[in-house]
């Protein structure tokens, strides 16, 4: 497997600002190389706008920093582009390589 595209995996931190208020904000944790796969895509209406959605497959090198958080903390972004995970598989669990699902969602007038 040709691991030739360089991601960032980001994550979602609490934060506390200058008063003392918490803010979420994400953070990159991590830059992998990984191999990338477009599964297909599909078009839909939603609320008076034309939005796209593709599904990406990206594989990486295992790590227990990323196995470590759910899917709804972590994201990725790939290309300038941001891609939230759906799953993440440890394949056949022998902490090689994770297989991640992801969804890419753009909106347009």
């Amino acid at each position: 497997m040709a691991y030739n595209k360089k991601i960032e995996i980001q994550a979602l931190c609490e934060e506390e600002d200058e008063i003392g208020q918490q803010i979420s904000s994400w953070k990159t944790i991590f830059r992998p190389w990984a191999s990338v796969n477009c599964t297909g895509g599909r078009e839909y209406y939603k609320a008076a706008q034309t939005n796209s959605q593709n599904d990406m497959i990206f594989k990486i090198r295992y790590s227990k920093t990323i196995s470590s958080y759910s899917t709804s903390e972590i994201r990725i972004v790939y290309n300038g582009r941001i891609h939230n995970i759906k799953h993440i598989d440890d394949y056949m669990q022998q902490h090689r390589e994770l297989v991640i699902r992801a969804e890419e969602i753009n909106g347009r007038g």
